[in-house]
């Protein structure tokens, strides 16, 4: 009976007391990954403040030489979709660049042409790369309306260009889908070449002829072609 007592008053103190440091050690090592939590994300939060003043640093920068970068999209040829900042204009000089610029989140800025894209576009405009023949290979045309049958535009540099300023022909094209084909559109014998690629369209043809629809109108003729059932 006296040995139990003597467990009691000495050996349980004892015990209580290492659980009390344990505890104490336990919440200083909280303590301290709570600390390293916070200084981890004040850290990020600055890496990625300067990777924004970084980027629009940039883009000030490129604006100043006619580069204004647009939030946009590109498709590679492998069908990865690339999302970022783009720019396929030169505003200063008018020049369509061949190969557009792209800059991803980290402000990284690479040149992408038809080599490596598909298409690229924004939120209001698609581009593709189409390969169009007669020695030309692979254009970038915009492409204005999709469906059964697309309609785009492409332009051709001009003799007129120079480095400081840029004239282009805009050429018009009609494509089906799934046709590899393209039909450029001319103003000059506009009537008689739609009743030609619209034979057996009857309706498609009244329909021009109703509203008297020219080449400026072929956006609304090829929208009413594919709203046919």
């Amino acid at each position: 009976m006296v040995l139990v007592e003597v467990l009691q008053e000495e050996v349980v103190p004892a015990v209580h007391g290492d659980v009390k440091i344990l505890i104490c050690r336990f919440g200083t090592i909280l303590l301290g990954l709570s600390n390293i939590h916070q200084t981890l994300y004040i850290y990020m939060k600055h890496l990625l403040l300067l990777c924004s003043l970084v980027l629009t640093f940039q883009m000030n920068a490129q604006s100043s030489k006619g580069l204004d970068f647009v939030d946009g999209w590109a498709k590679t040829n492998r069908g990865d979709t690339l999302r970022g900042q783009i720019c396929f204009l030169n505003t200063k000089t008018g020049e369509r660049l061949e190969k557009i610029y792209f800059v991803d989140a980290t402000g990284s800025k690479k040149r992408l042409g038809s080599d490596r894209l598909d298409a690229f576009g924004t939120a209001n405009e698609t581009f593709e790369f189409i390969d169009i023949g007669d020695g030309y290979g692979k254009v970038m045309m915009q492409k204005v309306v999709d469906g059964d049958l697309n309609l785009l535009f492409a332009w051709f540099k001009t003799e007129k260009s120079t480095p400081r300023a840029f004239d282009y022909e805009k050429a018009i094209f009609l494509q089906k889908k799934g046709k590899p084909d393209l039909v450029e559109v001319f103003d000059r014998k506009f009537e008689k070449d739609m009743a030609k690629y619209f034979k057996g369209d009857e309706d498609i043809i009244e329909l021009m002829k109703k509203n008297n629809w020219g080449i400026a109108d072929l956006d609304k003729i090829v929208k009413a072609y594919n709203a046919k059932e």
